[in-house]
């Protein structure tokens, strides 16, 4: 009987506990999770084809350099992100390896990752800005394994400069 008291006390710590510990499995927004969650985000969302996700995350100014130092605008590297020879649904995979935020302030970061996909492997490079009070992906470059790597960018003498 007395244990019956107990039960609806009880029933709400264990509800709070959940939720208190659901709301923590959300990466803070200047962790360094946080970005590597968006690495993520966006390799899945290049799995199952939705430009709508790049559309969101790519900053009005974006801009990616190819292999060559070819500078593709946002438009060209979604379409070429979504036109990547394509593996049976099966076989498609991601993995992202060796993340590390090299550079982290008010309004910029830099990342450095190797990322995996089926068969390849590539180092980023990648910078987030804040814009419009979200962080978005401003620019995509080859990366390396270094881990000193700093940014070199117009948008850190901008976020310098406010």
């Amino acid at each position: 009987m007395r244990f019956r008291a107990w039960l609806p006390i009880l029933s709400m710590m264990l509800g709070g506990w959940h939720s208190a510990a659901i709301a923590q499995c959300a990466p803070a927004p200047d962790s360094a999770y946080f970005f590597r969650n968006l690495a993520e985000l966006r390799a899945e969302a290049k799995l199952a084809d939705n430009r709508a996700f790049y559309e969101s995350l790519l900053s009005e100014h974006f801009v990616a350099h190819d292999q060559d130092g070819k500078a593709l605008p946002k438009r060209e590297f979604i379409d070429g992100e979504l036109a990547a020879d394509r593996a049976p649904d099966t076989d498609r995979y991601y993995a992202v390896r060796d993340f590390r935020l090299v550079e982290h302030r008010k309004g910029l970061a830099v990342a450095n990752y190797l990322l995996v996909e089926n068969d390849r492997q590539s180092w980023r490079r990648e910078i987030y800005e804040v814009e419009d009070g979200r962080w978005r992906l401003a620019s995509v470059d080859a990366g390396s394994p270094d881990s000193q790597l700093h940014a070199q960018s117009d948008a850190q003498t901008d976020v310098e400069a406010r």
